[in-house]
């Protein structure tokens, strides 16, 4: 399917999403107000009406809300394809990312996706440590050694982030490994702007990890 079709699907499911907020939104005040006629109490009124919409919102989006992770997950894999790469749920075990001796006194872990391109892999990882430090972000694997790394300090990595774009501000080298905080995948799919604009910032986001070890 291309990128026009993909689109077309995308405002659809938009579309279709807003009617049924709006839908939601009428059925809650429906119900507030005979809640309100009924016991005259505005805490009992106010209760039902969100319990009713985010209720009746759920119910009747699962289907599409379904096809939206359907559509991101078609519009990534178009875009790894032109790029020669590909996508896999499954992320880095813990007992794999301790062999690559980045951090110590790792307290939790997690890990889901990876992605592998001609020159590289990333994963999304997220850890804390036993000293209280937090990392989101990504976890990139250069399947050549990078030249001339610069000499960097490991708590860069720890800053509190302030925005979710991805950028390559913060980041952490070891080897051939590199470790980027980040609140958002460079590859994520932002559903609210068009394809062709998640495309640009993709494409951006791909150049900005390949100057990390040009």
């Amino acid at each position: 399917m291309d990128l026009k079709s993909l689109e077309n699907r995308r405002l659809y499911i938009l579309k279709r999403l807003g009617i049924l907020k709006l839908l939601s939104v009428i059925e809650a005040l429906l119900v507030g107000f005979l809640a309100f006629v009924f016991t005259r109490d505005a805490i009992i009124c106010l209760a039902s009406a969100v319990l009713v919409g985010i209720f009746f919102f759920r119910l009747t989006s699962r289907k599409l809300l379904r096809s939206k992770e359907e559509l991101q997950i078609q519009v990534l894999n178009l875009f790894l394809r032109r790029q020669g790469a590909k996508f896999q749920n499954q992320g880095l075990s813990e007992e794999e990312f301790k062999k690559l001796a980045l951090i110590e006194n790792l307290k939790e872990f997690k890990s889901k996706n990876h992605f592998i391109f001609k020159d590289f892999e990333i994963y999304d990882i997220w850890f804390k440590t036993h000293s209280n430090h937090f990392f989101c972000g990504i976890l990139l694997e250069c399947k050549n050694n990078i030249k001339n790394p610069p000499n960097n300090d490991i708590e860069l990595i720890f800053t509190k982030l302030k925005h979710k774009n991805f950028d390559t501000q913060f980041c952490f080298y070891y080897k051939n490994f590199i470790l980027i905080a980040s609140l958002r995948n460079p590859f994520f799919i932002d559903f609210s702007l068009s394809l062709e604009s998640n495309f640009k910032n993709l494409e951006q986001n791909f150049i900005k990890i390949q100057t990390l070890f040009a």
